[in-house]
């Protein structure tokens, strides 16, 4: 730590302030992490042993050095005097800092986790400015997205091979009026596949959305449709387990304004995930009513045991499944379920179903207020 300026000034002549000063002035100069102190304006007013050691600081030039000269230019910075109370904020950046490679000295960029907090009242007050180096973390899901990338890329043709080859099998096996245990078996195969074929466009959805991009092309559909189109694919496992699927649409339902295959896509996870946690002979449900903001709500329910509270935030999270869940999958639906959702403005949550089990609710744009809302803005202009 530099001596030559003080992080806090003692509060007065009392032991306990002292005290409390020396205890922080241990913590600070022995923390593990890099932390720096500022003035309002950003000069860098001390820093610990690791914060000197990772940026390559000299205690000498403070406060000549400004905070926003270690970030990357392209990095912008929040305002911190924005938080005038005792809270403090994070937010991820890359820093540049010097590093010796191969013997010649070089700057490299690193991308680090920063926790800014205000240590004394004021607004021409103290900030406190801790760096956690993510480098790694970042670095190892970038390995992890571009082996799903290639993945993806090199499982598609052969898939579409597969199932061009046992639709062509099938119509041979019909056509040579073979036994319906082949038949079945080749079904299976079939729905197996397509199955897959699913999964893989949900993993490139996820990136897709993750990414920040559009949801496709939107149109005006009914909900029953999107309904009856989700049921239609996944009736056979409903039909395996003596499941029922109750249907509860208003005729007055609004028009959804939609990518049509995407929502068809999520009530398919949504009814698949229903069935993975129903007991055989029950009842799955949907219900529908439009409600006042423009949106119409949907809800799936099941009759399981149910989503224990702690695991109905986690659970819409790439790769999270709930805790001594035995069921197979890799946590990929409910996650593309809410990247879908929120990508058309809506929202998706889960609680008690009323008659017991899980209730998954989702809402989703109307057509005609989008519709409205078009004719106003065009009005307005």
């Amino acid at each position: 730590m530099s001596s030559e300026t003080a992080p806090l000034p003692h509060m007065d002549h009392t032991g306990l302030a002292i005290n409390a000063d020396a205890r922080f002035r241990h913590v600070f100069s022995e923390g593990f992490d890099p932390i720096l102190l500022t003035d309002h304006l950003g000069r860098i007013l001390d820093g610990n042993r690791q914060a000197l050691n990772y940026f390559g600081l000299d205690p000498r030039a403070f406060p000549a050095v400004n905070i926003r000269d270690l970030h990357h230019v392209d990095e912008p910075m929040p305002d911190v005097n924005k938080l005038t109370g005792p809270g403090s904020m994070s937010f991820q950046s890359r820093v540049v800092v010097g590093r010796v490679q191969d013997g010649r000295p070089r700057q490299v960029t690193l991308n680090v986790e920063v926790r800014a907090r205000r240590l004394t009242p004021g607004r021409e007050g103290t900030w406190q400015w801790i760096y956690h180096d993510i480098s790694s973390r970042v670095e190892l899901q970038q390995m992890r997205d571009d082996l799903i990338a290639m993945l993806l890329h090199d499982l598609q043709s052969p898939l579409g091979n597969v199932i061009s080859t046992l639709e062509l099998l099938r119509m041979q096996v019909r056509m040579n009026d073979a036994d319906e245990t082949l038949l079945e078996l080749l079904d299976i195969a079939a729905r197996s596949s397509d199955q897959l074929q699913r999964l893989i466009a949900s993993l490139m959805d996820i990136n897709r959305l993750e990414a920040g991009q559009p949801v496709g092309r939107s149109s005006v559909v009914a909900l029953d449709r999107l309904v009856a189109e989700a049921y239609d694919i996944e009736k056979p496992n409903f039909d395996r387990r003596g499941v029922a699927l109750e249907t509860k649409l208003p005729a007055a339902l609004p028009a959804l304004l939609v990518e049509p295959n995407m929502v068809s896509r999520v009530l398919l996870n949504l009814f698949d995930n229903a069935l993975k946690y129903s007991a055989d002979g029950e009842t799955v449900a949907v219900e529908a009513h439009g409600i006042g903001d423009g949106m119409v709500h949907v809800t799936v329910s099941d009759r399981g045991a149910g989503i224990p509270v702690e695991f109905r935030e986690v659970i819409f999270d790439k790769f999270r499944r709930i805790k001594n869940d035995t069921s197979k999958g890799l946590g990929l639906g409910l996650a593309f379920c809410r990247l879908a959702v929120e990508a058309h403005g809506g929202r998706i949550w889960v609680d008690d179903a009323p008659g017991g089990g899980a209730r998954f609710n989702l809402t989703l744009p109307q057509a005609e207020a989008v519709g409205k809302a078009e004719n106003t803005t065009d009005n307005a202009n």
